[in-house]
């Protein structure tokens, strides 16, 4: 019983998709994060990486997951695009929104949104609708 078994283990050939490394691999990670408060359409996130966008349509609340593949060590960050505003507007802030990837994964973005309304001349930069 045991010399057969020995025998059909190197009776099969290895090709390069049995391999687990190949040529040419990198190490990547994802960007996630949370959203909380969302109660309305029209929030848009946008992800950069090596100049290369990635936008991402949110409707509930929700986790979410960016599916640019992010390398360890480069930096990314992400952007509001659009805030909710239909069919009311919401006020929405983003943190954790930048970073370098370590090999776990960026999963520390979170956006909180509420219904104050977009009061343009009191807002600070990064609130509300100067997004």
């Amino acid at each position: 019983m045991k010399k057969f078994l020995i025998l059909s283990l190197f009776s099969t050939q290895l090709c390069a998709s049995d391999l687990v490394f190949k040529s040419g691999f990198q190490a990547t990670a994802l960007v996630s994060g949370i959203v909380s408060g969302l109660q309305n359409t029209g929030l848009a996130l946008e992800l950069t990486v090596n100049n290369s966008p990635e936008q991402l349509n949110i409707n509930a609340d929700s986790s979410f997951v960016f599916t640019t593949e992010v390398p360890i060590g480069d930096n990314w960050s992400v952007t509001m695009i659009s805030l909710p505003s239909s069919p009311q507007q919401q006020s929405c802030i983003i943190t954790n929104t930048s970073g370098i990837m370590p090999p776990s994964g960026a999963s520390t973005l979170q956006v909180t949104c509420d219904n104050t309304p977009w009061n343009w001349d009191q807002m600070n930069w990064n609130e509300g609708g100067w997004q």
